[in-house]
């Protein structure tokens, strides 16, 4: 009996030991599938955080060359920008172990129409691999390059012998790389300059009628002076905006050239031969496109170019720094007194040139409906090295004969209204006389000048009395390649986790 005790001892012990052994191996082998789930788990967390990070980095290095001055893609269809065409596939991002990539830029059709709503989207697909697995993440930007058409004023080099004081109004953004002057001399602060928006370069505005009287500030009420909307300023930027970052300026650092090089390959480029100094042009619309009429001399053959045609809607003069060009629109409405004018262009425009343009009378679009949107009818106007002159009427003096015909004659003598945005990089905006018309009349821009200096247009109730009167389309269109700021807004920043070679280059818009 004894024995048979120890023989189910010995049984039930081994059984444990078996059972026990058994469990072991269970949670052992639940451990490691465990420990594989939670590698494999963070495995594909990390590589799918790689990809994303590595989607971010090209979306980021092509909006980087892009700023830089790299070529955008044209085409109807997103074009392939890293890497660049014609290699395909992925595109290796410098540094250790940030992953390839593939960057396609929506460039919204047609490049002249992403120059007009100012917008690019940058899509960015990035693949990584891992053993014998690879994991891929997308992103996706659009990124809106400012353009100076934005601009109801700039002001490079301001002036600071005079003032903007009592009447003055700005219904557009005003930027000035240097302090103004601003001033009142009533008690009331009912008829003060009235600003949409105020940035200077400077950390301070001169309250004074000049900087040698003058005092520096930097809050928009001091004295006898409380700028409007009061309100608004005194929330500071982006209303009333001090030491602001400067905007470079002048032939030598805004981009005009690509201006040139739209007239060159799809608009209309001139010689200095074909447009003489002194050459008048007259802007005309109708229902079947606009057209240039040119007359190089009194006695001159009027010659006519159809701009209907034109794939880049661009005109350049590759005329003398000294030269001058006489422009004005077909034929001389007068101002604000219709909404529709006949003969007004009707579709965008741009006209840039070395040297001055006169403007010789009233230049206006078609359509003035200027809060519809689907109204595309922008003029700009740029200047290289010359200035933007108000052109004297010869009328108004004895000493000076005009052209004889009525059509071409300079038309100065009272209102003039002028539908476009101007730029002038190197010379200055200023009356041809500033002592006529007299008593002074209203030269009104419906869009606004960027300029690199103002020159004299008036003398007390002598000359002319500039107005703007702010387009508010510029703010998100602007005249047909019309130079940019080389400054850039990010309008969204989204994650396309489902994103793949397929879907990164189709058309979106």
């Amino acid at each position: 009996m004894m024995n048979t005790a120890k023989g189910r001892k010995r049984g039930a012990a081994l059984a444990l030991v078996v059972i026990f052994g058994l469990v072991l191996s269970i949670l052992a082998a639940a451990v490691f599938t465990l420990f594989q789930s939670n590698v494999s788990s963070y495995t594909y967390v990390r590589d799918r955080l790689q990809a994303r990070y590595s989607a971010e980095a090209g979306v980021n290095l092509a909006v980087h060359m892009i700023m830089g001055g790299a070529d955008i893609p044209q085409g109807i269809m997103p074009v392939q920008f890293l890497p660049e065409p014609p290699a395909g596939g992925f595109y290796q991002m410098p540094g250790d172990d940030l992953g390839r990539v593939m960057v396609y830029v929506d460039p919204n059709d047609r490049n002249d129409q992403v120059a007009i709503a100012n917008a690019y989207a940058v899509r960015a697909l990035a693949v990584i691999g891992s053993g014998d697995s690879t994991y891929t993440y997308g992103m996706e930007t659009m990124v809106l390059p400012e353009n100076f058409a934005r601009f109801a004023t700039f002001l490079n080099d301001p002036p600071l012998d005079g003032f903007y004081g009592d009447g003055y109004r700005f219904d557009g953004p005003f930027f000035a790389n240097g302090p103004v002057c601003l001033y009142s001399s009533s008690s009331s602060s009912a008829d003060d300059v009235w600003f949409y928006r105020f940035s200077l370069a400077s950390d301070y505005y001169i309250y004074g009628p000049n900087e040698a009287s003058g005092s520096r500030q930097t809050s928009p009420q001091w004295g006898n002076l409380t700028v409007q909307p009061i309100e608004r300023m005194l929330m500071g930027a982006p209303y009333f905006e001090l030491g602001a970052d400067p905007i470079p300026f002048g032939p030598g650092e805004v981009n005009w050239q690509d201006t040139r090089s739209a007239a060159q390959s799809g608009g209309l480029l001139f010689t200095a031969a074909q447009i003489p100094d002194r050459t008048r042009m007259i802007l005309r619309g109708s229902e079947y496109g606009d057209t240039l009429f040119v007359k190089t001399g009194r006695d001159a053959a009027v010659q006519k170019f159809f701009l209907g045609d034109l794939t880049n809607r661009v005109i350049w003069i590759d005329n003398a720094a000294s030269s001058r060009i006489y422009l004005k629109g077909y034929p001389n409405y007068s101002p604000w007194s219709n909404p529709i004018s006949p003969d007004g262009l009707r579709e965008p425009l741009t006209i840039g040139c070395n040297g001055s343009i006169y403007a010789s009378g009233s230049l206006q679009y078609h359509d003035r409906d200027i809060m519809d949107m689907d109204n595309r009818t922008l003029l700009g106007l740029v200047m290289v090295h010359g200035n933007f002159v108000i052109a004297l009427d010869p009328d108004l003096v004895g000493s000076v004969v005009d052209w004889p015909d009525g059509m071409w004659k300079i038309v100065t003598d009272s209102d003039v209204e002028y539908d476009c945005t101007v730029m002038v990089l190197e010379g200055e905006f200023r009356a041809e006389d500033h002592r006529y018309p007299y008593p002074k009349a209203d030269f009104m821009f419906v869009g606004g000048y960027i300029v690199n200096r103002e020159g004299y247009t008036t003398f007390g109730n002598q000359g002319w009395d500039t107005v703007i009167f702010y387009d508010s389309r510029l703010m998100t269109m602007h005249p047909p390649f019309f130079p940019q700021t080389g400054r850039w807004d990010t309008a969204y920043w989204e994650e396309q986790p489902n994103l793949t070679e397929y879907l990164i280059g189709v058309n979106q818009d």
